[in-house]
């Protein structure tokens, strides 16, 4: 052997055992996919920002050294990522190897400017893995479908962001748009307007039957810059959507970008939910007279069908949604209460706060569905039947759904798992809103 050829071949040695090394250190620490991307599919993101590539984008076809596995990765991929699907992500494995990829992603949503990077990724026990120049590492595989799981991770493995990406043409059942909402205050002289995201069926012409769903609070109300995220469903959106339903997202005074204080019972400090009656139950008051205006302006749109309404929210949304339908009977055909409750079962006032709400939806006479989940941190099954028990003893009706806790989740976020609920929701829409 001769002496080039010998210095050589130790490169190799010496190079293949740190490729060696590095697998196996990360194979020590396999990327924690959270238990939930499972049953995450794939679609339209719901950012009103689409991310773009840029336009020197070139995919390579793959040669004849990269196995058909590996092949499969290469092409242009799109979808989603954020909590509510807010991240509209793209991306294109350009060029690959047996080893890795030239990959180049790009992201956009409304909360933060348009990112896009072309890096390098390696394959690291099936995965392709990349390190961003934001500090970030982009973690990919491949499912069994086709589609590609996607994840972002702070360098200490808190995860930041997850979601689907896919290469099979993607449309949404609706139009999403956000409207202004009047409303009878003013600020500084200035007329206040509520911030409404609206999704409207694309499949059917209107008016349309219209569920006005109702968000949730922000945990203990101690996190000020929670309170501009806006708040949809997706996954309910999509749902009624399919149906041929319009689904209304109202933001109350304060949240999102709707303006005005967020006033909904807080401590007189404001440094979190004020947790006595008498501080938390004029937030109660204070919400439904921003469902009023909400209402007053739906009610006059040509595209709403009144006598097809629903009212529906999760957790504080919920109990609004029942307490609301109490107090104008007459305006709709049924409520939807996701793991509703105005402040949490370790509230020591909850039993005087909770209960009280909900007793004011009693007065709404026709059926009512109360859909809770095990493993509820916020409300507890048993607490949740009890408030449910009050509700009946004034005289509401209503059938009370347990619902197990999403496997490595928790019972608050069952709206997001549509497996969860859909049979129970349909059979609740056909009761109460037969089709025409």
């Amino acid at each position: 052997m001769m002496a080039g050829q010998g210095w050589r071949l130790r490169a190799v040695m010496v190079a293949t055992a740190a490729l060696w090394a590095a697998a196996a250190a990360v194979h020590a620490e396999p990327t924690a996919w959270p238990d939930y991307m499972p049953r995450l599919s794939a679609g339209v993101s719901e950012s009103p920002i689409d991310a773009a590539l840029p336009a020197d984008v070139a995919v390579v076809a793959p040669d004849s050294t990269v196995p058909p596995g590996i092949a499969r990765w290469s092409g242009l991929w799109q979808g989603w990522a954020c909590v509510a699907q807010v991240c509209d992500v793209k991306l294109a494995v350009e060029k690959l190897s047996p080893t890795g990829a030239t990959l180049v992603y790009a992201a956009a949503s409304s909360g933060q400017p348009a990112f896009t990077e072309r890096t390098d990724a390696r394959f690291v026990d099936g995965e392709l893995v990349a390190q961003l120049k934001t500090g970030t590492k982009l973690v990919l595989r491949l499912r069994a479908d086709g589609d590609m799981d996607m994840s972002l991770w702070r360098p200490n493995a808190q995860l930041l962001s997850a979601g689907v990406l896919t290469q099979k043409a993607q449309a949404r059942p609706y139009r999403r748009s956000t409207e202004r909402v009047p409303t009878p205050w003013t600020e500084n002289g200035q007329a206040q307007t509520l911030e409404m995201v609206v999704y409207r069926p694309v499949a059917t012409p209107g008016p349309w039957p219209t569920l006005v769903f109702n968000h949730g609070s922000t945990g203990e109300g101690n996190q000020p810059a929670w309170f501009k995220f806006t708040s949809a469903s997706p996954e309910v959106g999509r749902y009624f959507a399919e149906r041929g339903w319009q689904v209304v997202f109202p933001q109350r005074r304060g949240r999102g970008q709707s303006d005005g204080l967020y006033d909904e019972g807080f401590e007189a400090d404001r440094s979190r939910y004020a947790c006595r009656p008498e501080r938390s139950l004029p937030g109660v008051d204070r919400a439904i007279a921003d469902l009023d205006a909400t209402m007053a302006y739906l009610r006059q749109r040509p595209d709403v069908d009144t006598t097809r309404l629903l009212i529906g929210g999760v957790s504080r949304g919920g109990i609004l949604s029942v307490a609301y339908a109490g107090s104008q009977p007459q305006m709709f055909a049924g409520v939807i209460n996701f793991v509703g409750g105005w402040v949490g079962d370790l509230c020591p006032a909850a039993d005087q706060i909770n209960p009280v709400a909900f007793r004011r939806g009693a007065a709404f006479r026709k059926p009512t569905l109360w859909l809770y989940g095990d493993k509820d941190p916020y409300y507890s099954l048993q607490h949740s039947r009890q408030n449910f028990a009050a509700f009946e003893a004034a005289g509401g009706q209503g059938q009370f759904i347990a619902l197990p806790a999403p496997a490595g989740g928790n019972g608050h976020f069952i709206h997001t798992e549509r497996p969860l609920w859909e049979g129970a929701v349909t059979d609740y829409l056909q009761r109460v809103v037969p089709p025409r």
